[in-house]
């Protein structure tokens, strides 16, 4: 998996710069290009997000776990699929819509 690049400059993104896109926007720290996250980039980011919200509720009905237990497990799973999402951006000059 790779980080997404600038459309405009081809600058590579830093993960920690990643972390936080606010409404698919992005600007460029080299060539200050505005970066809009892909329709396609949107939906990976979100099937990959997506089982952070069942997986835990799913483990607490199978395995009866405490409910310390279950936050932990939720806290984990959410810290995972954030620190992996950075790499399923894609980034283009124009704003797509979702659908």
């Amino acid at each position: 998996m790779k980080l997404p690049v600038c459309w405009s400059c081809g600058e590579t993104f830093r993960w920690r710069e990643l972390l936080f896109v606010v409404e698919g926007k992005k600007t460029c720290k080299k060539c200050g290009a505005k970066q809009y996250t892909t329709t396609h980039s949107k939906w990976r980011t979100g099937v990959v997000v997506l089982p952070a919200i069942y997986i835990p509720a799913i483990c607490r009905l199978l395995f009866g776990m405490s409910l310390s237990s279950y936050l932990f497990l939720t806290v984990l799973v959410f810290v995972i699929c954030f620190a992996i999402v950075p790499f399923y951006y894609q980034f283009t000059e124009k704003r797509q819509p979702l659908f």
